[in-house]
């Protein structure tokens, strides 16, 4: 068993016998090069595991160098000083979960259990990751990549690009935190750590002219369902989630009253909407045209905006409609939140005590109203100022500016 001091030109010049040949290298222990007769060279690491003397294989030459057979050798090496066997801990990588499978237990075990905002991380898998990582191990994603896809989608949508690197960086720091999920997944660490976010953000404060208004109401109207659902937004005060989760068991319309669950609200408590004539009369309409549908799935959803793919889901992919609605309004900062903001920002223009105003906006008015009794709190004034700014709405959308003042009494 030959031990030698190896280094580039020797391991060059060594030449194949008859039988395999073997030599070990001086500068870093257990480093053995063995050469086949046919000439080939490869590098392997020798170790004792639980008495018996193993083998690792870290490569053949010349695509592994010496330099890269040290190094691979002494990280094997180390894993035996930490009670791992290499050969096991490559077989865990080979058989590592990939991101794929991350993403669906992510899901199966966080998201959906404790995110309202699940179906939001679905998309962003859907759309954005899965696409590039779908088959690729889940500890082969390195900073690179990360960085790679970010700055790509940046260029088109750089909020957008925050988003999914929280979503990335979140995932990671799940399955890192258990040991469990760090084995079946060969994860060592966050390749979204150090990545800094691709754009500076700030709140908005993004509010509608009358004259945006118009235009926006009549974009609503020429994208069909969809339209209906900003409409009812901007009618409501509601959040976007809010209304496109909406199902039809939450809704009296007899009594104009639409109650929110509390599994889907941000406070987690039930909130009670009442509900303008103009609102009525869109969920009616909405009802009648669900009820002519010759799908059966889709006729008997149970959500008002249902998923087209699925109506046993409702609709969260509103990014296209959002685009139609720039274009027709030619609002181009068009976002479906602003309605809300626009709602409330009328709404206190218009008078409405503060009071009310949270109630609408269903803020926290503090510690001492809970229950049943914060269900209904303030519940005719809020109805009150919401037709009365459905009644502006429609004067502001019909162009009838002359009769806004008559509109209001």
């Amino acid at each position: 068993m030959a031990r030698i001091h190896l280094n580039a030109r020797k391991v060059e010049a060594l030449e194949p016998g008859r039988k395999r040949i073997q030599v070990f290298d001086k500068s870093q222990p257990n480093l053995a090069l063995r050469i086949a007769p046919s000439g080939v060279k490869s590098w392997s690491v020798v170790y004792k595991w639980n008495g018996r003397m193993k083998r690792f294989t870290l490569g053949t030459y010349p695509a592994v160098s010496l330099a890269d057979a040290r190094g691979r050798a002494f990280e094997a090496l180390r894993d035996v000083a930490r009670g791992d066997d290499p050969q096991a801990v490559k077989i865990t990588a080979r058989e590592a979960g990939t991101f794929a499978e991350l993403a669906e237990q992510y899901m199966q075990e966080w998201s959906k259990i404790t995110k309202r905002s699940w179906r939001e991380d679905q998309r962003e898998f859907d759309v954005y990751l899965l696409p590039k990582w779908n088959h690729v191990k889940a500890s082969a994603i390195t900073i690179d990549d990360v960085e790679l896809l970010l700055e790509q989608l940046a260029l088109r949508a750089p909020i957008q690009a925050n988003r999914v690197r929280a979503l990335i960086r979140h995932v990671y720091a799940w399955a890192l935190a258990r040991r469990t999920r760090r084995k079946k997944f060969a994860l060592e660490n966050n390749p979204c750590a150090f990545v800094p976010k691709l754009a500076r953000e700030r709140s908005r404060d993004r509010v509608y002219s009358d004259d945006e208004l118009k235009g926006l109401w009549k974009a609503f109207e020429s994208i069909g369902v969809v339209g209906d659902l900003f409409k009812l937004q901007l009618l409501t005060a509601a959040r976007p989630g809010e209304v496109s989760e909406m199902e039809w068991g939450e809704l009296d319309l007899t009594r104009a009253i639409w109650t929110q669950p509390s599994a889907r609200t941000k406070n987690r408590k039930v909130h009670v909407v009442p509900l303008c004539p103009t609102s009525v009369r869109i969920l009616e309409g909405l009802q009648q045209h669900q009820a002519g549908l010759k799908n059966p799935g889709k006729r008997n959803s149970r959500f008002v905006f249902h998923n087209p793919r699925n109506p046993d889901t409702a609709i969260t992919w509103l990014q296209k409609a959002g685009e139609r609605v720039r274009e027709g309004s030619k609002v181009e900062d068009f976002r479906p939140h602003d309605l809300r903001r626009t709602c409330a920002t009328r709404l206190a223009e218009m008078g409405v005590p503060d009071a009310v105003l949270k109630m609408i906006l269903n803020h926290s008015l503090g510690g001492d109203i809970t229950g049943v009794y914060n269900q209904y709190k303030y519940f005719e004034e809020r109805k009150q100022a919401l037709d009365a700014w459905a009644r502006r709405l429609l004067v502001i959308v019909s162009d009838l500016k002359a009769a806004v003042g008559s509109a209001d009494n």
